[in-house]
């Protein structure tokens, strides 16, 4: 049976965005919240006020965050044409510009290209700020480059944000900025009407939801790395919950247990004093009993030892561009049935999960077959899923 993707389940199905942007002078938000149902996103709450610093109470702050930078803090240039490096697009937008204090994100069109950069001491202190509110920020745009998870559902001529107009001619300017709030506007996008004031906060939760953007830059780059802490949170998060639920089960049913063999112990007490033979009989049948608990005990206690020895040394050598879902250790030989008994496949591993760098991949397997504790290592599968992303299994010969 396949298991739910470990990162949908981690990232719930509601979003919220946040747009920061800046007119007349004064720091702005525009907030929108987001369900992702069966028959599509829905939009379940929005609103558009002065940033004072805080983020207010009625937003749910355990939800995963989008942010857009759209405020004067951020620089947007128009580049009339394109290119793949993202280098020779960034110094024609700003030459002799110190890339180490910037961070920067760049939107490719068909024949131009839009360019936005903020200072990192300006956005890290943005981040640290919702940090201090307990708000995981999990993906970060700038400018108006966020509309182009969007436009690509649109067919309106042109697209108004707050204080900005986005054309979808290139043969004009693409973006034109006011210094005034423009008129409130709603757009129907895929049957979802989507008010202006929003529009930005929105495609950053397209982008959040697809897992995708064509877009590139180091902003990019940390958003991947501001989604990962978020998971790597959600799972500590939930994963205690389910132990610390597993543990009061467990109580509960060894209480139950106890509970129920006392009571039977009362009565086999009671017959015991009866019938002296059927004692001798019983502490013979205990003897046996716990000789046998001691040896199964010292079987599970050394194949734990085997199973902590090998997590450990396949654990220490995972990059961190691969994600396991499942290690096996001596698999079932097959299912368990009834009258049956239970094989396994002994001195095998089983490794499942999802690769994003197919090199560190490669370097992995060769890394395992060097150990001195492999006999061979075999890829059993490898290729895409229906989320685009390379799923992998290797099975691990020992010796």
């Amino acid at each position: 049976m396949k298991l739910p993707q470990i990162e949908t389940l981690l990232m719930g199905n509601q979003y919220l965005g946040i747009e920061h942007y800046t007119c007349n002078q004064e720091e702005k938000i525009a907030l929108v919240a987001v369900k992702n149902k069966k028959e599509g996103l829905l939009i379940e709450k929005k609103d558009k006020v002065p940033y004072k610093g805080e983020i207010a109470a009625k937003w749910d702050k355990s939800l995963p965050y989008f942010l857009v930078i759209n405020t004067n803090q951020v620089l947007q240039k128009e580049v009339p044409y394109t290119d793949p490096s993202d280098e020779k697009l960034i110094n024609k937008a700003f030459p002799n510009t110190n890339w180490d204090t910037f961070y920067y994100e760049i939107w490719r069109l068909k024949s131009k290209t839009i360019v936005a950069i903020t200072r990192k001491n300006y956005l890290e202190e943005l981040i640290q700020n919702y940090n201090k509110q307990q708000i995981a920020i999990t993906g970060i745009s700038l400018g108006t480059c966020a509309i182009a998870d969007l436009r690509k559902y649109s067919t309106y001529d042109a697209l108004h944000t707050n204080h900005q107009i986005i054309a979808n001619n290139e043969l004009e300017t693409i973006v034109s900025t006011s210094t005034e709030e423009l008129s409130t506007v709603s757009y129907d996008i895929n049957n979802l009407s989507i008010p202006n004031a929003q529009l930005l906060a929105f495609s950053g939760i397209i982008r959040l939801v697809s897992n995708f953007t064509s877009n590139t830059g180091s902003i990019v780059v940390l958003s991947s790395i501001k989604k990962e802490e978020y998971l790597q949170q959600r799972f500590f998060s939930k994963g205690s919950k389910i132990m610390l639920g597993a543990l009061l089960v467990l109580l509960l049913i060894n209480f139950l247990c106890f509970s129920h063999y006392y009571k039977a112990s009362q009565e086999a007490t009671e017959k015991i004093a009866i019938h002296q033979v059927d004692l001798q009989n019983l502490a013979s049948i205990k003897e046996r009993v716990k000789h046998k608990e001691s040896i199964v005990q010292n079987v599970f206690e050394k194949k734990g030892s085997q199973t902590s020895f090998y997590c450990n040394a396949i654990a220490e050598i995972v990059p961190a561009s691969i994600l396991l879902s499942e290690l096996e250790f001596n698999p079932l030989e097959k299912k368990v049935k009834n009258e049956e008994s239970i094989r396994f496949i002994d001195n095998t591993i089983l490794i499942n999960g999802i690769t994003k760098d197919n090199t560190a991949f490669t370097n992995w397997i060769e890394t395992i077959e060097k150990k001195y504790w492999t006999s061979k290592v075999v890829i059993t599968h490898f290729g895409k899923n229906e989320n685009n992303e390379t799923e992998f299994g290797v099975k691990i010969n020992l010796k």
